[in-house]
């Protein structure tokens, strides 16, 4: 089926959905991190990246 889609909405499709998942997967990854390393350079670029990549969320 993905092979039907136009080359437009499967990029669109991929903005909505995997950009925000990837966002707050690197937001959870810093986190747990941070969690047992303490805070470092990582960590505040993981979560920054995470934050930046999951703007569109309302659950702040």
């Amino acid at each position: 089926m993905w092979a039907f889609l136009s080359r437009r909405l499967r990029r669109w499709v991929i903005l909505v959905v995997a950009v925000p998942l990837l966002g707050r997967a690197l937001e959870r990854v810093g986190g747990a991190l941070e969690e047992r390393r303490g805070e470092s350079s990582l960590t505040r670029g993981l979560r920054g990246v995470g934050h930046r990549l999951g703007r569109g969320r309302r659950d702040e």
